[in-house]
């Protein structure tokens, strides 16, 4: 018996990493307050793909993270906050001098003190327990877009999985 599929299709796949490349642009390329603009809007380039796909659960956790993100950046400037134990614990930036309220290089972040960040649990402040250079500081809303994409992965193998023949 052959069941539609049509309904597990995902619309408009190519757009989510078009806007994960332009959000690394971004990041790689401004610095200051063009940052501190663009990376907010970087996440609206997903709301087609959002928008069309949000049947699915996979896209519905997406958007919560995205939202959960967006949250956090917004309120603090426009930049994902950090603290300083997050950035030793991480590793990446030893040979770096930061100051509180600066821009981390290569990052959304920006390094501020614990009683500065606003909604500080939406921030980066989960470490990943994993090996260095692994190591990475994330968000809430960081470990609900990982579970979406492999729900929307997941989603797309089953779709196109070939029929057994009976």
């Amino acid at each position: 018996m052959r069941t539609d599929r049509s309904s597990s299709a995902i619309r408009l796949l190519w757009t989510a990493p078009l806007a994960f490349a332009c959000q690394l642009l971004v990041i790689h390329l401004l610095d200051g307050a063009a940052l501190r603009v663009a990376l907010p809007l970087s996440h609206l380039l997903l709301l087609p793909f959002l928008l069309a796909n949000s049947r699915l659960l996979g896209v519905r956790l997406i958007a919560l993270g995205l939202a959960l993100n967006l949250l956090a950046i917004t309120a603090n400037g426009g930049l994902m906050p950090v603290e300083q134990s997050a950035v030793d614990a991480v590793g990446k930036h030893t040979n770096v001098e930061l100051t509180a309220g600066q821009h981390i290089p290569g990052s959304k972040n920006i390094l501020l003190e614990r009683d500065s960040i606003h909604l500080r649990p939406l921030s980066d402040v989960i470490l990943l327990p994993v090996p260095q250079p692994f190591t990475r500081a994330v968000s809430a809303g960081d470990l609900a877009i990982v579970a979406g994409v492999v729900a929307v992965l997941t989603t797309l193998v089953l779709s196109h999985r070939p029929e057994p023949h009976p």
